[in-house]
């Protein structure tokens, strides 16, 4: 991509399409951010059509700013967004500290009097994650204890969902005209004047009768499900999680030290049913205060079938909910949720794939944990 942002200058001006549609999955370091704008403006003396220096380099910052809003709407999720927010104007105010590059093009209209710039930006991924993350946890190296349960399920077998749409018993009376003129059509500019021949063909066609609907028949989708191990999700959230000054602590340690229902039992409850009975949750919280965890994440996974990629080989999605509860009073307090959101990821095997969206889905849940609860001051 840096070699592309370097040859785009001279290319500029009708790439707007191709750069429109990146996914949030994709954000990092090397992806660039498309930007626009376009600003009138009063010629600088009565003879000459040129625009003044300022309106130019308003419209170049301008398309600067575009690309900034689009990358914020791309790449943060509520909980940075929230941050954000609160944070807008010093970040506006050393904007290029977070650009790794930068081109941008301007083109004058003169008949208009309309300056259109556009710009290109790729942003240090790394270091706007590094300015969001700075204020968490503890922050003296004694961050908040934080324990989590995701338990993920893996559809197995697909079948069903077919739909059968029945014909509609249709009459039709149709009839047609054509209709073809010539027209002269004159251009001028400030030097020249261009006369040219349009031809033109028009149709136009009616039509009446009577469509009898006869409907669709639909079969439910059947699917069966594994519950799967967490462990790359598990590993991305700790390093999120410990980077962001938080004390993260594997379920397993927890059971082992203060007691609690087994992970498996929990894992499983959560994978089919999508939430823990009353007595497991209530073990799992007890468990959790006696060991002085300040914050206990809870949520599910869920992995669709791998499906073949003419691109990646295997192209698999998963699906997130969670909650954040601060354990901090007598009744557990909801402090953040997250989801329902869907990651998408690809691999050149099936099972690679899926430890790929599983990698995607701890890196966001945990910089969307960290965001929610920086947001909320309840770090």
């Amino acid at each position: 991509m840096l070699r592309t942002l370097a040859l785009v200058s001279a290319l500029f001006f009708g790439l707007t399409s191709f750069f429109s549609h990146q996914s949030l999955a994709s954000c990092n370091s090397d992806q660039p951010f498309y930007g626009s704008a376009s600003i009138s403006y009063t010629p600088k003396s009565n003879f000459s059509k040129k625009p003044k220096p300022e309106d130019v380099d308003d419209a170049r910052q301008q398309a600067v700013l575009s690309a900034w809003n689009k990358y914020i709407s791309t790449c943060m999720e509520a909980g940075r967004m929230q941050q954000y927010l609160a944070r807008g104007s010093e970040i506006m105010g050393n904007l290029d500290n977070y650009i790794l590059g930068k081109e941008i093009s301007h083109k004058v209209n003169k008949k208009s009097k309309i300056v259109n710039a556009e710009a290109l930006l790729t942003i240090n991924q790394s270091l706007v994650d590094g300015l969001f993350i700075q204020a968490s946890g503890g922050g003296d190296g004694d961050g908040a204890f934080m324990v989590w349960i995701f338990a993920a399920k893996q559809a197995t077998y697909t079948a069903g969902g077919d739909t059968t749409i029945y014909d509609a018993d249709v009459e039709k009376n149709s009839s047609s005209r054509s209709l073809k003129s010539d027209e002269i059509v004159e251009a001028q500019d400030d030097t020249t004047t261009v006369e040219s021949t349009l031809s033109e063909s028009k149709n136009s066609s009616q039509s009446s009768g009577k469509t009898v609907y006869r409907g669709t028949e639909t079969t439910s989708v059947n699917r069966e499900y594994d519950v799967v191990p967490t462990a790359d999700f598990s590993i991305k959230m700790a390093e999120v999680l410990s980077l962001a000054n938080y004390e993260p602590i594997d379920y397993v340690d927890l059971v082992n030290e203060c007691g609690g229902e087994e992970p498996e039992i929990v894992e499983e409850e959560l994978a089919l049913n999508g939430k823990m009975s009353r007595e497991t949750r209530k073990s799992v919280i007890t468990a959790a205060r006696d060991c002085e965890v300040e914050y206990l994440a809870i949520g599910t996974i869920d992995i669709n079938q791998p499906r073949a990629s003419g691109v990646e080989g295997y192209n698999v999605v998963v699906s997130i909910n969670g909650e954040v509860l601060s354990l901090a009073k007598r009744l557990p307090k909801k402090v953040a949720a997250i989801g329902p959101v869907q990651a998408q990821a690809g691999g050149p095997e099936d099972n690679t794939a899926v430890r790929n969206a599983l990698i995607m889905a701890g890196d966001f849940t945990a910089n969307e944990i960290v965001s929610r609860l920086n947001a909320k001051g309840v770090n």
